[in-house]
């Protein structure tokens, strides 16, 4: 439990100075972290809800995070897509603004952008609709003056398509602002041509021109050039549909890159697939690749790196060191150095299971971290199925005898011949998007871990990828759980977990959440799954918000529970916090049911009242704030069994 020697001296990026929120985490660092420490471990058991935004809407996930910039509180509503600024004392509205474009239904942003302008244009809001980006003034929501009211056009040339602009952005996942450059990459998954392109590809904000594209995949000359088979150099590059984060000293974008395609057959991608499943640093004013380190060869299991690579500066062995650290779905976490790309902790090649495709040749070996070692086993053995009752324990051995299931250790492959087989892991980790929190005062991450196994088979197609031998993932990620929902596997549902980054070591382990409301007594330390970031504060609190449908504060140094507050819903969006105007320090979350986090039912899609909700501690004359009452979820039926 000794902190001694950690020896982390901050943010490679600047540290949020607290008042303010401007960017989804935090800062380009993307460490889900602030320097605000008004809230504490010794008072948080007293914070309170403060005021509550209803947007009126039911749904199942509403991943926004709002920003916080001079005075007023930006977010996206969770379906329409409205940009909304309110007053962040009262959660009263300010302005609200319609997309400029028609979106779908269903909607989710994770989060807004903010440029600051250049001196003669001014700051604005940023918002990506498809490939095009839009800006909007801070104070009215108008469309920003001196853009083109049809926005900046920032997709990729398709060289299939005669150099027309197409996609190649993701935009769930907000943009790297580096100076006067929007940073966007996009990800379907590395491919042959016509695919398109979404290499990371930099704009500039104030002509809406093309700066620099970075190639992910090695060139012929350099090292893994030749890993996709005799055709990689004409492979059409892809990047990503995680969180990139920025390094402003050294000017380093650092990128988190997409499994290949098909997610789980890769016979037409003979070799390593280097850049993919990866964290690639890319110089932010040139696009030139400085490093590029893969967490796992020749990918077919869907567990693409995706969270953000947030830079710090640690003392390892009485030296400075700048480092990266890379979260993964594997349960990873890769701390590498920031000049090389290397990992500055133990790790190793270890020998894993091998596919039984004909034609399909996967790794040998995969990556595996020693320090810190990896977060949950991922495993799944019949008899060590969920322990949340005894029930679920039958129902989960039922489903795994019905779909001849077999046990499974880490990188598990597919069987081929359109039978089920377990991936250990499963599509959303392990660590999601969501990634660490990291605290650079204390030297310590903060992950949230999750324990869902999913179920796949591999089956013929007419189409597809040519040279994948006719076959393609027909059924991936159903969720292998019980009838409640929840993970089949044993050990713990979800953990918060705290690992020092100077030595590798893990500090403390944690349940995170409970799920004995829903199981009884015999579920009441085994945890519940999230994959929400998590918020780390200089006031020793560590915040997160699993799938059990309340929220949390822990204890930095401990993991000791301090708080937790029941919700309308559960949470998969983060919190974030500031420094109102009235000198009082706020957290914010938006309550809009599980996500991904827990998928029972597909009539769970608009279960759950969605809110933005605020906290502080209370001051004298406060009146009680209901979070629940006004706010119940719609009612259930069964879903169907088994999963599909």
């Amino acid at each position: 439990m000794a902190l001694a020697g950690i020896g982390l001296l901050g943010g490679a990026t600047a540290q949020p100075t607290g008042t303010d929120w401007k960017d989804w985490g935090g800062t380009g660092a993307r460490m889900n972290y602030s320097s605000l420490n008004q809230i504490t471990a010794a008072n948080v058991a007293d914070l309170k809800p403060v005021w509550v935004w209803d947007s009126g809407k039911f749904g199942r996930t509403w991943q926004t995070r709002p920003l916080m910039i001079g005075g007023l509180l930006y977010f996206t509503d969770s379906q329409s897509g409205d940009i909304i600024a309110m007053e962040p004392e009262s959660g009263k509205l300010v302005w609200r603004t319609k997309p400029p474009v028609t979106v779908g239904a269903g909607v989710n942003r994770r989060g807004l952008a903010y440029w600051a302008g250049d001196g003669a244009m001014k700051p604005r809001i940023v918002a990506i609709w498809g490939h095009v980006v839009y800006g909007f003034d801070l104070k009215t929501g108008r469309l920003s003056s001196d853009w083109p009211g049809t926005g900046l056009n920032i997709g990729l040339p398709n060289p299939a398509e005669g150099g027309k602009i197409g996609g190649g952005v993701q935009s769930n996942a907000p943009p790297i602002i580096y100076k006067n450059l929007i940073i966007t990459m996009g990800a379907t998954g590395f491919l042959p041509p016509p695919a398109q392109p979404a290499d990371p590809h930099a704009h500039d904000l104030r002509t809406g021109k093309l700066v620099w594209t970075a190639r992910v995949i090695p060139a012929a000359n350099e090292p893994g050039g030749d890993s996709w088979g005799p055709e990689t150099q004409n492979l059409v590059s892809m990047g990503g549909w995680g969180h990139m984060a920025l390094d402003e000293a050294s000017g380093t974008v650092y990128v988190p890159t997409d499994s290949p395609s098909p997610d789980y057959v890769g016979i037409w991608r003979p070799g390593d697939n280097a850049g993919s499943g990866s964290t690639v640093a890319i110089d932010a004013a040139t696009g030139k690749v400085r490093w590029r380190f893969q967490e796992q060869h020749h990918g077919i299991f869907d567990l693409d790196t995706n969270a953000a690579p947030s830079p710090v500066t640690v003392i390892k062995d009485g030296k400075r060191v700048k480092v990266v650290v890379q979260p993964t779905k594997q349960a990873m976490i890769w701390i590498l150095d920031a000049a090389t790309g290397k990992p500055i902790h133990p790790w190793e090649e270890r020998p894993v299971a091998q596919s039984q495709i004909p034609g399909e040749k996967s790794s040998p070996t995969q990556p595996f971290t020693i320090l810190p070692p990896p977060l949950i086993p991922a495993t799944v053995k019949r008899d060590q199925l969920s322990q949340l009752s005894p029930q679920a324990n039958e129902e989960c051995k039922a489903l795994f005898d019905e779909r001849k299931l077999a046990d499974v250790g880490p990188f598990s492959v597919p069987v081929g011949g359109g039978a089920w087989a377990l991936n250990s892991i499963g599509a959303i980790g392990g660590m999601d998007w969501g990634g660490v929190s990291i605290d650079p005062q204390r030297g310590l991450a903060f992950a949230n871990v999750t324990n869902m196994p999913t179920m796949i088979t591999v089956t013929p197609t007419s189409s597809g990828v040519k040279g994948n031998g006719g076959l393609h993932s027909n059924v991936g990620n159903v969720r292998f759980h019980d009838k409640g929902g929840r993970s089949c596997n044993g050990g713990k549902q979800g953990e918060l977990v705290a690992v020092n980054l100077g030595t590798g070591q893990i500090v403390w382990r944690v349940p995170l959440g409970s799920l004995e409301d829903e199981y009884g007594p015999g579920a009441r330390d085994m945890g519940a799954a999230g994959i929400a970031p998590t918020l780390a504060t200089r006031g020793g609190v560590v915040f997160a918000a699993p799938s059990d449908g309340h929220f949390y504060a822990h204890d930095v140094r401990t993991g000791r529970q301090l708080w937790k507050m029941k919700m309308p819903a559960s949470s998969d969006a983060g919190p974030m916090t500031y420094m109102g105007k009235d000198g009082r320090q706020y957290v914010v979350i938006a309550a809009g049911g599980q996500g991904n986090a827990r998928r029972p039912s597909p009539r769970e899609n608009s279960l759950y009242r969605q809110v933005l909700i605020a906290f502080a501690l209370p001051k004298p004359g406060d009146k009680a704030v209901d979070i629940t009452g006004p706010y119940p979820a719609r009612m259930q039926g069964p879903g169907p069994w088994p999963p599909q």
